[in-house]
């Protein structure tokens, strides 16, 4: 196979004068490699390109590159837009003490948002009393309900149970208030482990949890193996839910919790390896046992269903968090061994510690990683499983990802994560990925994003083969585009400028053009056309933009004074003649497909 770029080649290309190029490379290196690491990334801290400046730092923090942290500290300081913000989180990823000074220097004076949020989760990272005191203030003060719910988000994650009545009070409130609700609980769940389940359990609209609890609730435990509900538990939960004793429920769950978490950790006691998942369990239960003792907030239930639901949603989903980390304990013992892993792993829901994954990553069980996909596919253990196939990137994990992306959806979490699995594998991975698309083992929509990161001549003739097939259902110019760019092939250049020429809604396909043409020091005749169209495109965005902040100014200013909004008639857009898609036959009559006809 004839080889286009290696490692090297994107890691010199990050300090390229043109700013297309050098977004090009990092991406190689962080969806190509992610598990490889290079010092010259940090020649991009406080880059100009705001994405990349952002990039960075996150980057460096995946990799606990701390040795960089002083100069991103440095970015944070002089930085601009969304690159602050970014900053303070690596530094507090990196548990970067050193900057706590400077950042309780900026959260009493920024007048950013963005930023401010950053420091926020920097105070929740680092685990220090001026933190712990400094989010509290932001809970008293502030009532902007983002800033908030970040604000008691990051504070529960300094595992304080005294912290537990101060954020019902100031954040939750009495429960008959005009707030959202939904929201407040959402941000709680995410401390304590449960957000993904609080999700799932407050968007499920095809019953009501007040009126047919069982559905809902059978539905959560379906997703992990490892949780169990004791069958007469679920029937005591279901009778006080179906007999609007609610209050009876909350007290139910708080037992159970209590009866948990005593027989999981003895009496003030615990080993270092679990002191996350105690801390977790220690909040989570008082928050139970604290909800089971206010009768008002359950009395508000009566003047709010929308309120109710929530409540409910949350304790369940506080209950579900506690039983899924029951299978983590003995996985994340300095004893465990690879099958207390991969037990770990198939009974994981949303929130499998960062310490197994490393285990398991170290100890790379490809037999038993393989084993553990399940057949539906449905699984939180599933989806870590695929993660962490890319995390070891071993040729033999391809036939699974390709079973993959032919099972699920584009939605899910699983076909993008097995996307991004299927682009990180080792290069002995590549001919077999290769002969993969070539036989449309992998369809057209999987095709392009995986020939993305492999850059091979063989990988753009099969880009162009399949793209040019009548019978290809991928019909985004963008997505085309992107993958000629990654494979980098110069016969790209001839192909984009035939694209950017003539086809009626691919003008963005401008940058990619550039990039494939600078890379390989090609000169274009687009190149003022596609600098004008750039141009004339971000002062469309800054106007747009002035006029969102505008709109928001005048919104927040309207619902301070009380007023009532009101507004003309919108008139909803109405296409006059039907969209034809790229693979409909063209309505000029000729018999051929509209792309090759009169979409040209």
């Amino acid at each position: 196979m004839t080889k286009l770029w290696g490692y090297e080649d994107y890691v010199d290309h990050l300090s390229h004068q043109n700013d297309l190029v050098r977004r090009w490379a990092f991406g190689a290196i962080e969806n190509r490699y992610p598990n490889r690491y290079t010092d010259e990334v940090s020649k991009l801290i406080g880059d100009k390109v705001e994405h990349l400046a952002c990039a960075a730092p996150k980057y460096l923090a995946k990799h606990d590159a701390v040795q960089h942290a002083p100069a991103i500290l440095e970015s944070f300081k002089n930085g601009r837009g969304y690159v602050p913000g970014n900053c303070a989180i690596a530094l507090g990823h990196m548990s970067y003490e050193p900057a706590l000074d400077v950042m309780l220097e900026y959260f009493s004076q920024t007048k950013s948002s963005e930023t401010f949020v950053g420091i926020l989760n920097y105070f929740g990272d680092v685990r220090h009393g001026f933190c712990r005191e400094a989010l509290k203030s932001v809970i008293v003060q502030i009532q902007d309900a983002f800033v908030q719910g970040a604000a008691v988000t990051n504070l529960l994650k300094h595992h304080n149970p005294e912290d537990i009545p101060f954020v019902l009070e100031g954040y939750v409130g009495d429960g008959v208030r005009d707030r959202d609700y939904n929201t407040c609980l959402r941000d709680i769940s995410y401390a304590i482990g449960g957000g993904e389940y609080y999700g799932e359990l407050a968007g499920f609209t095809q019953t009501d949890i007040l009126k047919n609890p069982g559905e809902p609730i059978d539905s959560l435990i379906s997703g992990n193996l490892n949780i169990k509900l004791d069958h007469a538990l679920r029937e005591n939960m279901i009778r006080a839910l179906d007999d609007g004793l609610y209050e009876d429920f909350s007290t139910i769950i708080a037992l159970e919790a209590r009866r948990i978490v005593d027989a999981r950790y003895s009496e003030n006691a615990h080993p270092d390896w679990l002191e996350d998942s105690y801390g977790q369990d220690i909040i989570s239960l008082t928050l139970l046992e604290e909800l089971s003792k206010r009768s008002f907030l359950w009395n508000g239930i009566k003047k709010s269903e929308q309120l109710g639901s929530s409540l409910i949603s949350f304790i369940l989903s506080a209950l579900v968090a506690i039983l899924e980390r029951d299978a983590y304990l003995n996985a994340l013992s300095s004893d465990a061994v690879v099958d207390d892993m991969i037990r770990a792993l198939k009974n994981s829901g949303p929130g499998l510690p960062k310490p197994i994954q490393e285990k398991i990553k170290q100890v790379k069980p490809i037999s038993q990683l393989r084993k553990a996909l399940t057949e539906d596919l449905m699984t939180w253990g599933d989806i870590w499983a695929v993660r962490i196939m890319g995390q070891i990137g071993r040729d033999e994990f391809v036939p699974d990802l390709i079973k993959v992306l032919r099972s699920a959806d584009s939605p899910d979490y699983i076909y993008s994560d097995a996307i991004g699995a299927m682009n990180a594998l080792d290069e002995s991975a590549d001919k077999t990925i290769l002969a993969a698309v070539k036989n449309k083992e992998l369809g057209d929509w999987e095709s392009f994003p995986v020939l993305e990161y492999l850059p091979y001549s063989e990988a753009y003739d099969l880009a162009l083969q399949r793209w040019e097939d009548e019978n290809n259902e991928m019909d985004s110019y963008e997505l085309f585009g992107h993958c000629l760019r990654g494979i980098g092939d110069p016969r790209g250049i001839k192909k984009l400028q035939y694209v950017y020429a003539n086809e009626n809604d691919a003008t963005y396909i401008g940058d990619d053009l550039e990039c494939l043409s600078v890379v390989h020091k090609v000169d274009i005749p687009e190149m003022p056309d596609i600098l004008s169209k750039r141009k004339e495109l971000e002062e469309r965005q800054k106007a747009r933009q002035k006029e969102l902040r505008n709109l928001a100014a005048n919104y927040s200013k309207k619902k301070e004074e009380g007023m009532p909004e009101y507004g003309a008639k919108v008139v909803p857009f109405k296409r006059e003649s039907p969209k034809v898609g790229r693979n409909e036959p063209c309505p000029c009559g000729s018999g051929k497909k509209y792309k090759k006809c009169c979409l040209k």
